[in-house]
């Protein structure tokens, strides 16, 4: 599928002029200010010696199949339909014929012009064209017109001789094109709509299923990864509010191509199979989203009472659920197509009218979520730790003295004669794949090591951090100080001698977020962080002030001391 832009000159337009009187009668009917703006920019934009059109043409398809002057023809569905599609496959992308208002929400003009190839009952090419247009309702002198015209044949009929179009209208080629005139250009619109497909059809353009050409840049299988790592959309996404979207997009693809990521299959009694791709791996958001397709389409099915938003005592993980490619996967495919909502952002059980039918969706999808949760769990549970180091009890214990009676190992020890000393400093057992969170109130996980290197701004916090090497923490713990959510008692154990800078997180389900510092029983607090001294396995114990309250779990994270230029500037 390609996307164009198109430059056509105004009298290439086979009904510009009649389009521009019919625009002029619109504006002097009553409107508001909005209908009347959109007209000006209508009149505008016809006015011009040559007119932006945005084609939006396929190949490898089977075109908008007629008879066109057939009511029940895909043609007809398309053109001249509202609301209703006519597509043989129950497992279509599509689902209400409601997308095909898209093209006209991209025109000034609200004017559409689609142009087909395809082969009738006897295999023989056809073609078709026709436009439509939608305005307001006016008069005409003392004729009383609708909002709606088409321009075609006669009796509203479609033009079936391609030389009776313009070149630029013509297709010889099976598929369909799609003209939307007066193509409203917004700035980057082309990296817009590149942004848009790969947030969307990732995993299909992944598997070869589809193509896209916009505006002449090719995205396909091969140029996936350098498309969707291109830091100019980064940037793009970001500036329009949809690096989530893109992000996204990234792990979840990460998800689908990973080798070690585990496939399950799940089989629902009465429906068929679906496929599962679970990666666990650290900084992932515990979350599952659903492809249908290879599109994306949401992240839960709320509306079915299966949020799918809360997995506690689990790891980290990321995870796709899809219909299975095969056979089986048919008819769950159609399934969720029937439930899907015009936008194809949500799963609506009311979209199924019968009763019957409905509860037998709801079941099943009860069943399938109920699969996933198991998954999930068996796969990512986290594993049980024998021992954790409790900083903040320590002195509600004593140290084990030497007054046993060595003849009695069983005897119990005389409370006028044990004599109570300090805490003793034990050797923590370290427990691999703890998380490292500490948790208000109460003790955290055992800490988890860091290491590599950190560079620039943080993913997670979006501050500056210089180019260091990262010290790893064992044994992170925290607690609220005398229950107070601004100050926090913190312990733990560095891997690394000299001055490092340490980052508090505030630890999320899905994201973890910076928590600035304002104070500290020790080191110094700049821009939100604190710099202080520690030798490599020595026990560190700080009170830190937060500069808004938070009881929730923190994480930290430390790096070697290394003054950056803006660092010292300030």
């Amino acid at each position: 599928m390609s996307f164009d832009l198109l430059h056509v000159e105004r009298g290439d337009i086979p009904f510009a002029a009649e389009l521009e009187h019919s625009i002029r009668c619109c504006l002097e009917a009553p409107q508001n200010e909005k209908t009347q703006a959109h007209l000006q920019r209508a009149l505008a934009a016809i006015s011009e010696p040559t007119v932006k059109v945005l084609r939006v043409a396929d190949i490898n398809t089977s075109g908008l199949t007629g008879p066109v002057d057939d009511a029940a023809s895909v043609f007809t569905a398309l053109v001249k339909g509202d609301g209703i599609t006519n597509k043989p496959d129950e497992t279509s992308a599509g689902s209400f014929g409601i997308g095909k208002n898209a093209a006209f929400a991209v025109s000034e003009l609200q004017t559409v012009i689609y142009s087909t190839c395809y082969e009738d009952a006897e295999k023989h090419p056809c073609f078709a064209a026709q436009g439509r247009l939608r305005l307001i309702s006016h008069t005409d002198g003392a004729r009383k017109c609708s909002a709606e015209g088409y321009w075609g044949d006669e009796d509203f009929r479609a033009i079936e001789n391609p030389s009776a179009v313009p070149s630029w209208l013509a297709r010889s080629e099976i598929g369909t094109s799609i003209h939307a005139i007066g193509f409203d250009e917004r700035d980057h619109w082309a990296s817009r709509m590149t942004l848009s497909l790969v947030t969307n059809f990732f995993a299909a353009i992944d598997r070869g299923q589809i193509e896209f050409e916009v505006d002449g840049k090719p995205i396909n299988s091969s140029s996936l990864d350098s498309v969707m790592t291109d830091e100019a959309l980064g940037t793009l996404a970001a500036e329009h509010d949809e690096l989530a979207e893109l992000e996204r997009a990234r792990r979840l693809l990460l998800c689908i191509r990973s080798e070690a990521a585990t496939r399950h299959t799940i089989s629902v009694a009465g429906l068929g199979d679906f496929v599962l791709h679970l990666l666990v791996s650290e900084n992932l958001p515990r979350e599952v989203h659903v492809l249908r397709n290879g599109i994306y389409i949401t992240d839960n099915f709320a509306k079915l009472s299966q949020p799918m938003r809360l997995f506690p005592g689990t790891r980290e993980f990321t995870a796709v659920l899809e219909p299975a490619p095969s056979a089986s996967g048919r008819a769950p495919s159609a399934l969720l197509k029937e439930l899907e909502n015009p936008a194809h952002d949500a799963f609506e059980p009311d979209r199924i009218v019968n009763y019957d039918a409905q509860q037998a969706a709801r079941k099943q999808i009860k069943k399938l979520i109920s699969e996933v949760r198991s998954i999930i769990r068996m796969v990512a549970k986290i594993e049980d730790v024998e021992s954790s180091r409790l900083d903040e009890l320590s002195e509600m214990f004593a140290d084990t003295g030497s007054t046993r009676d060595q003849g009695r190992e069983d005897e119990e020890k005389d409370p006028d004669a044990y004599i109570y000393q300090k805490p003793r400093r034990g050797t923590r057992r370290q427990a691999s794949g703890s998380t490292g969170k500490g948790k208000a109130r109460k003790s955290g996980g055992s800490g988890r090591k860091q290491t590599g290197t950190r560079t620039g701004e943080s993913k997670k916090t979006q501050r500056r951090a210089g180019t260091t090497g990262a010290v790893p923490l064992d044994a992170i713990r925290s607690a609220l100080k005398n229950g107070d959510p601004l100050i926090r008692s913190i312990w733990f154990t560095p891997a690394a001698s000299g001055e490092i800078v340490l980052a508090v997180d505030a630890s999320g389900l899905t994201d973890d977020v910076g928590l600035d510092l304002v104070g500290a029983s020790a080191g110094t607090v700049s821009k939100g962080r604190l710099r202080t001294s520690v030798e490599a396995g020595q026990r560190v114990q700080l009170d830190v002030t937060l500069s808004e309250p938070f009881a929730g779990p923190i994480e930290l994270s430390a790096v070697r001391s290394v003054e950056t230029p803006a660092e010292e500037a300030a």
